[in-house]
């Protein structure tokens, strides 16, 4: 089923969009003209026992793993992992300058040459909508089960801040696509449409198409509102995949750190930092809030396929039954063209920059570098080898892991002043630690260089995780900005496939190769992706609200 129809909004299509809004909590694919209209099914028999309940829940992170990808050709709908099975990391590393496109196959995204009708905007968009409105759905629906006697409202609260949970991951990559970083005039900018309601009738439907977009720092406070609902309700722990498959109380934590670092309020991050790390030279998280701890290895820390580890806080699942098949898979994304053991027999169509593995602060014998890549042969290029299966497209979606709550606290605590720097530094050297040899430690730093040195340590240890165009958006504006890999702020310059060759991937001589795309300033309109303009068209509202340049 399209679940793009979630988002559009054609006023002749409600009794449609409602129909897939119901029957899209729970099912994989269906054909519409096969089944009885809304008002002969009504949506609360989803919710009419546990066991309907419990799928109808699934059924949400059904819709932010594999939702449709059209490709607006005429070519059939398929599933490309639309918005977090894979397009969310995809896309999120194709934007910014420390992995290569090597086929062309995220020219669009990857040149900077969005419009309002790029498959990749419009899908991202409507399939992070129909994730949102699928968890609007869910949240009345176990509201009114809870109310009816058909759960309990214990397990109504935990299912909601489940909802809650996917509903402020799905809003946060809106507004760092779609809209200015917080960080440009304190979020008083044009934000995304906030929906916290369900578009299951005609007046809901009226409803949303009179919606226009909600200020970026009132998109933030309803995303931190919903994550302590989160916090507060979900449990810290799960059995099995689950432990990292579904929400807990750990992961809404962390979310809300990372939005915190997205406002550069350190103090709040801090806050929410201190509830995952205790320790002084090395760090484990409380067993009440998740027990997490970094791995002994980078490569024991990216198993692939269906890993779950204690540095695992979230991940999106992927199956061989269920997944972004080969145009959208991770395994294909990143993975080697190599055959096995060289490599995985991916598609290699994003390959690590030279650049990145050139830099100054990957030491040659760094474990990220060493055991973490594979070459397409010895004239070819890098790729990551954090995902492991190109063949039947199994790799969890890493979105959380505990280094990266390190580092958001290290820089947290390093941009507090010096009675913070100590404690950064340590943050800073357990994730590198594990990487390096001692000798490679940092030592001494404070101030700018402490906080650089945070930010490069998010490059080697996140590439490939989708995210470097977070830290890009972010740094583009306020006082970070002094932080921006491109002066001002805006997006690099990067490399083409021509220059991803075996020659310049160098630790002896580390060559900086003069990228061949041209950077984009922070004041160019590229900056940002446009509103899709099948939204424009169905929302009045929005016609007067895209993006500039657009």
């Amino acid at each position: 089923m399209n679940n793009r129809i979630m988002a559009a909004f054609a006023p002749h299509r409600v009794r449609v969009m409602a129909l897939a809004a119901f029957l899209s909590l729970g099912m994989a694919s269906c054909d519409v003209t096969d089944l009885q209209p809304l008002d002969a099914l009504p949506e609360t028999a989803a919710f009419s026992t546990p066991d309907r309940i419990g799928l109808a829940v699934t059924g949400v992170y059904n819709a932010a793993q594999s939702g449709y990808y059209d490709p607006l050709n005429g070519t059939a709908l398929g599933t490309r992992g639309y918005p977090f099975g894979s397009a969310a990391t995809a896309l999120g590393d194709v934007r910014g300058e420390d992995v290569v496109d090597m086929a062309g196959f995220f020219g669009i995204v990857g040149l900077n040459n969005i419009t309002p009708s790029s498959p990749n905007v419009v899908n991202m968009w409507s399939n992070l909508y129909s994730t949102i409105n699928q968890a609007n759905l869910v949240i009345d629906g176990v509201r009114t089960a809870a109310q009816n006697g058909v759960i309990s409202a214990t397990d109504a609260e935990a299912y909601e801040g489940e909802m809650r949970f996917l509903r402020a991951l799905s809003y946060h990559e809106l507004v760092i696509n779609f809209a200015k970083p917080y960080n440009d005039n304190n979020g008083n900018n044009p934000g995304v449409p906030y929906r916290d309601f369900p578009v299951n009738n005609p007046a809901a439907l009226e409803r949303a198409r009179a919606l226009g977009r909600t200020p970026v720092n009132e998109v933030y406070t309803k995303m931190l509102e919903d994550l302590d609902f989160a916090e507060s309700k979900l449990p810290a722990n799960r059995a099995g995949t689950l432990k990292v498959t579904r929400a807990t109380k750990g992961a809404a934590i962390a979310l809300k750190q990372r939005l915190r670092i997205h406002q550069s309020n350190w103090a709040q991050a801090k806050v929410e930092g201190d509830k995952l790390i205790t320790g002084t030279t090395t760090f484990t998280a409380p067993a009440a809030n998740g027990g997490y701890a970094l791995q002994a290895t980078p490569e024991a820390a990216s198993q692939g396929r269906a890993s779950v580890t204690n540095e695992n806080i979230f991940s999106i699942e992927n199956s061989s039954d269920d997944n972004s098949t080969t145009n959208g898979s991770l395994g294909s994304v990143f993975g080697s063209p190599a055959a096995a053991p060289a490599g995985i027999g991916g598609r290699g169509l994003e390959s690590i920059s030279p650049n990145l593995l050139n830099a100054s602060f990957v030491p040659c014998d760094d474990r990220r570098r060493t055991g973490l890549t594979q070459q397409n042969g010895a004239a070819g290029a890098v790729f990551s080898a954090k995902y492991k299966d190109a063949a039947t497209y199994s790799d969890f979606a890493p979105i959380i892991r505990y280094a990266e709550v390190l580092l958001n606290q290290a820089e947290a605590e390093a941009n507090l002043g010096a009675t913070g720097e100590v404690r950064a530094l340590t943050l800073l050297n357990a994730v590198r630690g594990r990487a390096v040899s001692a000798a490679d430690l940092y030592a001494g730093l404070t101030g700018d260089a402490l906080i650089r040195a945070i930010l490069n340590e998010r490059r080697i240890e996140l590439v490939s995780e989708g995210f470097r165009w977070d830290d890009i958006h972010r740094l583009s504006a306020g006082p970070s900005v002094r932080f921006s890999p491109r002066p001002g702020g805006g997006i690099p310059r990067k490399l083409d496939a021509s220059q991803a060759v075996g020659a310049n991937y160098n630790c002896t001589t580390r060559p900086v190769i003069n990228g061949s795309v041209a950077d984009i300033p922070y004041s160019d309109y590229r900056f940002l992706w446009p509103i899709p303009a099948a939204e424009i068209a169905n929302n009045p509202t929005l016609a007067s609200q895209q993006n500039p340049g657009y």
